[in-house]
């Protein structure tokens, strides 16, 4: 068996913990190894005070690897000093699992002056930032006490039967949550307001009918006829929707230039096998009688097909 050219020398985390390597920890951080990341993040984590100013300075590091390895050992470590950093990096950095590790970390410390923050982030535009900041305020004893506050906080811990039966919840954060990245969350979303029987919810129905995801659209058909829309609306609105159908043009273009691909393009699998087999004819053809004839003969029943996969995109249901 042949060997490596250059094989990579071990890394020995516990040498470097015992002699204090702290920037040398730090610079593994950047590994492409996750495993060695992450086990140096843990022996930054256990150096206490010695690597406190060094993982300070390392959460302005340019790197997102460095930033993230050092939030977790300053959430490990639990250091209090860290804290309006660890608000920094949660409310401004713009890579999710930063924000995420920040909320953590600073559930982890401890300090009762982060909750507002924490409180802030639970409308992050990201599931995983808002579900870290819950758990974070579960961690520091946090009550909220605002309608609107405990309404995103269900909404973060994905608590949705809750949120149907809890009292003085915010239609206002459910229409918002309605525009949300995940799409579980805008249907789970959806059909809490309709449950609600809330007439405000009406304000949320047109976004949700030109929803790209069909799940979403179907529970908004059903959900909001709860909320007082007119079932004569719904259709209405659906049909000013996006379209998200195969269009029948580019399929017979596909297929006229390019005999099968029309058929892939509409999600038949056999399709790119048809244009390989085309494709193969006309080669051995050329071979025997010159270009001409196969390529036209081709053409003329690539005609054929071109026409068939434009009704064929027709007949397809729209998304």
């Amino acid at each position: 068996m042949a060997l490596p050219l250059f094989k990579r020398k071990p890394v020995d985390i516990e040498r470097m913990k015992r002699e204090n390597d702290i920037h040398g920890l730090i610079r593994l951080l950047r590994d492409r190894d996750h495993t060695i990341q992450w086990k140096a993040a843990e022996a930054l984590g256990t150096m206490g005070d010695k690597s406190i100013e060094h993982l300070k300075n390392a959460l302005r590091d340019p790197d997102r690897d460095v930033r993230l390895g050092a939030v977790e050992a300053l959430g490990q470590i639990r250091e209090p000093s860290a804290v309006p950093l660890l608000i920094t990096r949660l409310g401004t950095d713009r890579h999710t699992e930063i924000r995420w590790a920040a909320a953590l970390a600073l559930g982890e410390i401890g300090d009762q002056e982060a909750i507002p923050s924490l409180v802030r982030e639970l409308r992050d535009p990201d599931k995983y930032v808002r579900y870290g900041a819950a758990i974070a305020i579960d961690r520091l004893g946090g009550v909220m006490h605002e309608p609107e506050d405990r309404t995103w906080y269900l909404i973060a811990r994905q608590e949705w039967n809750q949120l149907k039966e809890e009292p003085g919840i915010s239609t206002k954060a459910l229409i918002s949550a309605t525009r949300d990245r995940d799409a579980r969350v805008r249907t789970e979303a959806i059909e809490t307001l309709g449950t609600l029987e809330d007439p405000l919810a009406c304000e949320a129905i047109e976004p949700a009918l030109k929803d790209r995801d069909t799940g979403v659209l179907w529970k908004a058909v059903t959900s909001f006829q709860k909320c007082g829309v007119p079932p004569l609306y719904i259709p209405m609105g659906l049909a000013n929707r996006p379209r998200f159908g195969k269009n029948p043009w580019v399929a017979a273009f596909l297929n006229f230039f390019f005999m099968g691909l029309g058929y892939n393009y509409l999600g038949m699998w056999w399709g790119f096998l048809l244009f390989q087999t085309n494709l193969t004819i006309i080669v051995l053809a050329s071979l025997q009688m010159g270009t001409l004839i196969p390529t036209a003969a081709s053409y003329s029943i690539s005609a054929l097909f071109s026409v068939h996969s434009w009704f064929m995109a027709r007949s397809m249901p729209e998304m």
